[in-house]
């Protein structure tokens, strides 16, 4: 799908927004009379009430497909709430990543980014619905959508599938609640960043059987480094029925644009290997290059109560993406001779369709007189990217002798689209879980998958035709999981689990079959506790993830299974109120990974992306007595140690560790306005975001921002 040009229904969104923002900062709240009669219909329904805990600390679904006490989770688990989200003006998903413990976020351009943990990817899942390969690389939702992020670190396989062993982020969206609320914001910040939401829920008919809710979100600005511009809307509307006291149907519809112009990819290095220490400024693409996403997001979701206890759901889940770039990226280093490079460019036309399917069930059942609980399920997921377009692949459009820091002389590509390619994922598989409770301070947690994967691909128009060829495939896959959680007190649960996730690989053995999947394998242990009534959450872990049966190519030319990496360490976090009129949330995370068995990179770094020591820290000071009151002032800090380009011995390109220093100072006007400030990286300390190759992704990071922003809630 070809870019329209789209600025005059940007300017009718824009009118349309502020005409909503300026309703709710003029409007009393409404539908009040409702109240009693809704509550008291609700009293009995958990799902669909919308209420969310406030604070830092949560519940989360990561774990499993129940919400459960971060407790009662054998593996390491971050929320990023949407009180954090809030405070700290997080727009993007990429915003609150960066912030979740022992997560690196690596830029791929303005639009995307690559999210890391334990040395390798991280999955997603929307709602618990998992989406193979729909993280990295993939535009994302707005957080105005998500009521909360939750982030697992470690294989998981059991509920998501295949996919790498570094976790999963699971994305909570905002539901409809039975109490009317109408909240608004209007930011403005640095690069002429202009953004704006509006949220309005509520019960739709007098009984309050039937509830709604809307979310609407603009963004335009430009970007530190020149000439790139971004315009983004997304809606998101959803509703809640109940059609009986014991099932409610749930419809959620989202739609998101984002346009992109001259979309920053980073710098290239010198030829001789070095950074070029140029100016944060400096955009090396073209006006005429570009990237466009359209997503759109289709979910239902039925759920069904028994009287015995027991929950069954069935979520359906459509997601329509298309993707539109075309760019001139640097293809060489910079000649420290001539200071020119050269350039290639291209034109990418992806339609990105993912269809899922998520069903189970859960209660809790009696053996030996005890109470425990059992979980059962079924999920689907046919993922289908269809693409056409000019210069992909190998095929070479060059442009040559380009001054560095000097693309307007490189023409816009116009040429006619010459390939086309067509991939079909699908994968599906059964997985149940038993929490079983052989006494009163022990828990153990048994459960597995058995999973099928097929991936294959063919060439189409353009491209000549051809017939469908096999990729990776694997059948009837088992995943384990285990692991045992000891309460010493109520409050402090030790535990220790063994997780794990497959890839299927398409490398061939000596007797021409392809070898056996890599196997993700986990061991943690570590310490849990909820402190101050539940106020305050604390964690400690200890993991040593092995990455078995990577391909190793023997003597003979053929592939083996005995390949293996070790990525190893460990982690602290706290969250919540450890006293009145504080918000923190701080964690730290030890990395290290190295080649056990390679052929050429033995003993190595595995990935120098991911730095060895990592601190992530914010904290609230909220003032509700004296002259303070009203006033929050807020500070955090992002420290890393040094990273490198590319793994083992690629990796050529290095900068020592930094700090970034953010902050927040805030005031509530009165019930309905408040009004912050957010500074992020206060000090304006320069440093990379990735650093790549010879010609590109040697991306700086943001420099000194401010964002100044007014809200109104009802």
């Amino acid at each position: 799908m070809k870019p329209s040009q789209l600025s005059g229904a940007q300017l009718f969104r824009l009118t349309s927004l502020s005409a909503a923002i300026a309703i709710a900062f003029a409007v009393p709240a409404y539908g009040q009379s409702s109240e009693k009669s809704s509550d008291a219909a609700f009293e009995t329904v958990k799902v669909g009430t919308g209420n969310a805990p406030t604070g830092y600390t949560s519940s989360a679904s990561v774990g499993g497909k129940e919400l459960l006490k971060q407790q009662e989770i054998a593996n390491s688990v971050t929320v990023i709430t949407e009180q954090r989200i809030k405070d700290q003006n997080l727009r993007t998903l990429a915003d609150a990543l960066n912030q979740a413990t022992g997560v690196t976020v690596i830029s791929n351009d303005t639009t995307q980014s690559q999210y890391r943990s334990r040395g390798y990817a991280l999955g997603v899942s929307y709602d618990g619905i998992p989406a193979y390969n729909g993280l990295s690389g993939k535009s994302q939702l707005d957080l105005s959508v998500f009521e909360r992020v939750e982030v697992l670190r470690g294989p998981a396989g059991i509920f998501s599938g295949s996919g790498d062993p570094g976790g999963v982020v699971n994305l909570v969206r905002k539901r409809a609640k039975a109490d009317t609320a109408l909240s608004g914001a209007l930011s403005v910040g640095s690069w002429n960043t202009t953004q704006g939401d509006v949220d309005v829920t509520g019960a739709l008919n007098e009984s309050g059987t039937v509830r709604g809710r809307a979310v609407m979100s603009l963004t335009d600005r430009q970007y530190f480094y020149e000439r790139t511009g971004t315009s983004k809307w997304v809606g998101y509307a959803t509703i809640d029925w109940d059609l009986t006291p014991s099932t409610t149907l749930s419809v959620a519809v989202t739609a998101q644009e984002d346009r992109t112009r001259a979309p920053y990819i980073g710098l290239p290095a010198w030829t001789t290997g070095s950074l070029t220490q140029a100016s944060r400024s400096i955009n090396p693409q073209p006006n005429w290059s570009r990237v466009d996403w359209t997503t759109h997001d289709y979910l239902l979701e039925l759920e069904q109560r028994f009287s015995s206890g027991w929950v069954a759901r069935v979520k359906l889940d459509r997601r329509e993406q298309t993707q539109y770039w075309k760019d001139a990226f640097a293809w060489s280093g910079v000649n420290p001779q001539t200071n020119t490079l050269n350039y290639r460019r291209w034109i990418g036309d992806y339609d990105y369709d993912r269809n899922a399917v998520d069903v189970y069930a859960s209660g809790p059942f009696s053996l030996f007189g005890r109470s425990h609980q059992a979980l059962v399920g079924y999920n689907y997921e046919t993922l289908k990217a269809a693409g056409q377009g000019y210069g992909l692949g190998m095929q070479r459009d060059l442009v040559s002798g380009v001054p560095f820091g000097q693309p307007g002389g490189i023409p816009e590509v116009t040429s006619a689209y010459n390939s086309g390619s067509l991939n079909d994922t699908r994968q599906h598989g059964v997985y149940g879980q038993l929490r079983l409770k052989p006494a009163d301070p022990l828990t153990v947690v048994l459960g597995g998958r058995l999973s099928t994967f097929n991936d294959r691909s063919r060439s189409v128009a353009p491209s000549t035709p051809t017939d469908w060829s096999q990729g990776a495939r694997e059948r009837q896959h088992f995943t384990p999981y285990a692991s045992v959680l000891y309460d010493i007190v109520p409050a402090v649960t030790l535990y220790t689990s063994y997780s794990s996730i497959f890839i299927p690989q398409t490398q061939l053995k000596s007797d021409g079959g392809t070898i056996n999947p890599r196997e993700g394998r986990q061991y943690e242990i570590g310490a849990k506790a909820a402190l101050l009534d539940g106020r305050l959450n604390a964690s400690a872990a200890v993991f040593d993830l092995r990455d078995r049966n990577r391909a190793f190519l023997n003597d003979d030319g053929f592939y083996l299974n005995s390949g293996e990496v070790q990525s190893k360490g460990w982690e602290l976090e706290v969250a919540g109120r450890p006293v009145a009129g504080y918000e923190i949330q701080a964690g730290y995370a030890r990395l290290d990974a190295k080649y056990l068995k390679d052929a050429n990179n033995e003993g190595l770094p595995f990935n120098t992306w991911d730095p060895r020591n990592s601190a992530k820290l914010w904290g609230v000071r909220h003032f509700t007595e004296g002259g303070a009151a009203g006033l929050d002032v807020g500070l955090g800090l992002i420290a890393v140690s040094g990273s490198q380009s590319g793994t083992g011995s690629a990796a050529v390109r290095r900068q020592g560790g930094y700090a970034v220093v953010n902050a927040l100072v805030a005031y509530r006007l009165n019930k309905t306005f408040s009004v912050q400030l957010n500074a992020n990286n206060l000090f304006d300390r320069t440093y990379y975001t990735r650093l790549g190759g010879l010609n590109t992704y040697n991306s700086y990071g943001e420099p000194r921002s401010f964002a100044l922003t007014l809200r109104a809630q009802y």
